[in-house]
């Protein structure tokens, strides 16, 4: 979870409360949380949605702006609506954001709640589409402690990362497809994470790819105990157990990004993104600084708000590794609008086409797989993170801290039909 670059400190009014339960008004109470379906969401004959059109008119604001750059961009987004899925008085509509085919729902986590208290946590949740009914997972939060990115198992389950808690490692764990029971996958015995943030599953090697920077201790203030690296793992999910699981977790690249967060593949697998995201007014943990060893990249040691693209090899016993480092876009470039405007590239996601979204400070912005800046779907308060889903992968929900914003577009996830 990154430190919210994009919005004012939060401060939780949260108590524990009973197990959810519907209220007469058509909204679900969970731990003094108010979420609401919208009224607005209507079934279509065909489980689609029949959202507020985007050129909506100036006394009815729209949920969404297009901010087109030309035809590419309009391809994608022809005749598209959106809507506000389900909304909530807490952050909880903030990362993960994995489609779960079997129950039509979003897996989502949520910011940190209680921040700073020794209740603080993250709460997760599934929301249902086209329904826009929201539910707490219970079970999965009694396993894994402040939940933050995940991913498609690609056989209707997912992947999901536990940022840690104090002296408690970061680690990742299994979801099965009925949201029901999880399964620690790793790390090994011997191996800390920091704040495991994001985490993306490469089918051609079997190998699960993520992002481990130490915002949990060197920021956010949770974390206690810490790796002196950070960076991208990769782990092959038919790695053995016990100490044979060791030799197989490799940190695949820990030498040229400030912070990595978001972690992306594309369609065909041969390339990765990862978004790296830092500002050092963030630091709060001063006696902790975690560098980066690589000083012959040329890194800004200041902030960091870009995309990186590597070539991804595989080597063999469902190990991979990265090469040919490139830049894909640095919001700090003028043609990106400046950092004041966009903020910084939390959460990635892919289409079929390879194009690239990012969630950022002012909505989610496109890039075309060279890194052309294609356009924006403009949305009060940014994306903290994204993700396409429904039965045709067409629908792209917008993860907007309170909000959960849904959006038809023209073209599919590249994880289709499971999820980005």
């Amino acid at each position: 979870a990154t430190p919210q670059p994009w919005s004012e400190p939060f401060m939780s009014d949260v108590s524990a409360t009973p197990a959810p339960t519907d209220d007469e008004d058509g909204q679900m109470r969970v731990d003094g949380t108010t979420c609401r379906a919208m009224d607005s969401n209507q079934e279509t004959a065909d489980g689609a949605f029949s959202g507020q059109p985007i050129t909506a008119s100036a006394e009815d604001p729209p949920v969404v702006v297009l901010d087109s750059k030309g035809k590419a961009f309009d391809q994608l987004f022809a005749g598209a609506s959106s809507l506000v899925l389900a909304q909530s008085n807490e952050k909880l509509f903030h990362e993960a954001g994995v489609w779960m085919p079997e129950t039509s729902e979003w897996l989502v986590t949520s910011n940190r709640l209680r921040e700073g208290t020794p209740d603080e946590h993250v709460r997760i949740s599934a929301i249902h589409f086209p329904s826009g009914k929201v539910r707490r997972l219970h079970a999965l939060e009694a396993c894994i402690t402040m939940a933050n990115g995940g991913t498609t198992d690609f056989q209707g389950g997912a992947y999901l990362l536990s940022q840690g808690m104090h002296l408690v490692s970061g680690s990742v764990w299994h979801i099965d497809a009925d949201l029901v029971t999880a399964t620690q996958f790793g790390p090994p015995s011997s191996c800390v994470l920091n704040s495991p943030n994001d985490i993306v599953f490469h089918r051609a090697s079997g190998s699960l790819l993520f992002t481990d920077p130490s915002y949990g201790i060197e920021a956010q203030g949770f974390r206690t105990s810490h790796n002196p690296r950070k960076g991208v793992y990769g782990a092959p999910i038919s790695a053995p157990s016990g100490s044979g699981q060791e030799a197989c977790w490799d940190m695949l690249e820990a030498g040229c990004q400030q912070q990595p967060n978001g972690i992306l593949l594309s369609p065909c697998e041969s390339k990765m993104y990862v978004s790296d995201v830092w500002d050092p007014a963030w630091r709060k943990h001063h006696g902790v600084q975690i560098r980066i060893p690589d000083a012959a990249c040329g890194c800004d040691p200041g902030a960091a708000r870009k995309v990186l693209q590597y070539d991804v090899d595989r080597v063999g016993d469902g190990k991979v590794s990265l090469s040919n480092r490139q830049l894909l876009f640095d919001l700090a470039d003028g043609d990106s609008g400046g950092p004041e405007e966009s903020g910084f590239p939390d959460g990635i996601k892919c289409d079929i086409h390879g194009n690239v979204y990012a969630g950022c400070g002012d909505g989610v912005r496109v890039y075309s797989p060279t890194g052309i800046f294609l356009g924006r779907l403009r949305v009060k308060g940014g994306a903290a993170n994204l993700c396409f889903g429904g039965d045709d992968g067409k629908t792209l929900l917008v993860l907007n801290e309170h909000r959960a914003i849904i959006v038809s577009t023209s073209t599919s996830g590249a994880l289709s039909p499971y999820g980005a």
